[in-house]
């Protein structure tokens, strides 16, 4: 019993170092896009002198599709206590401390929009609405990471190609550089990764984390 006991501890304490360590791979992917400055300045360039024309608002539309499909894939997923509906409802948690994650980087560096510091654009949002990074792509990142999780199928895997849209779209209408969306899809994903980690381990994974070690010691 008392084996038991230490045994869950452990793995208790490792999804908490496993969380912290998901956490801080997305901030510090975000902070390393930094150093993309440049090359991420002249793709903003290029994209914008393009004069691509898309829906008004579409980042936003596509988000409220990812939520809806990830609500209704929680709800799906069977009763309230299950697996995947637990992972769900932890998901959308971690898309939500992952927008607190983005909106405290943007305070903390504030970054000029490109709109403003690269192309003078009088539609560009006011003064003091930071770029870095941008809350649209790690929302929709994070969405499409969450349903990846609830649902294990191939075909979620295609609520990315949403996120990438979305993200897209906010440099084609000239709001954020390149980079900025790099950021926050980093960002979106290991903090959405990073609550599901600390999740209860389910009743056989002490078991399996016994057998592994003593596989191990037999082989030495």
């Amino acid at each position: 019993m008392r084996e038991n006991i230490r045994g869950r501890s452990r793995l208790e304490r490792h999804s908490v170092v496993q969380a912290l360590a998901w956490w801080a791979t997305g901030l510090l992917l975000g902070a390393g896009s930094l150093f993309l400055l440049d090359p991420s300045t002249s793709l903003y360039l290029a994209v914008v002198r393009a004069d691509l024309a898309l829906p008004q608002h579409l980042a936003s539309g596509l988000i409220i599709v990812l939520a809806l499909l990830l609500a209704v894939a929680t709800w799906r997923s069977g009763p309230w206590r299950s697996r995947q509906a637990v992972t769900g409802l932890a998901a959308g948690a971690g898309v939500v401390i992952a927008y607190v994650s983005s909106e405290a980087v943007k305070a903390l560096l504030a970054q000029d929009r490109p709109c403003r510091s690269v192309l003078l654009d009088p539609s560009c949002p006011e003064a003091g609405n930071w770029s870095f990074p941008s809350n649209h792509a790690t929302i929709a990142f994070g969405l499409a990471t969450a349903i990846a999780l609830v649902v294990p199928r191939w075909w979620a895997w295609s609520a990315y190609l949403v996120a990438l849209i979305a993200g897209a779209s906010r440099v084609i209408d000239g709001v954020h550089y390149p980079h900025d969306v790099l950021a926050g899809a980093a960002l979106g994903i290991c903090t959405t990764v990073a609550v599901t980690r600390l999740l209860p381990r389910g009743p056989g994974d002490h078991d399996r984390e016994h057998l592994r070690k003593s596989s191990r010691s037999t082989e030495s």
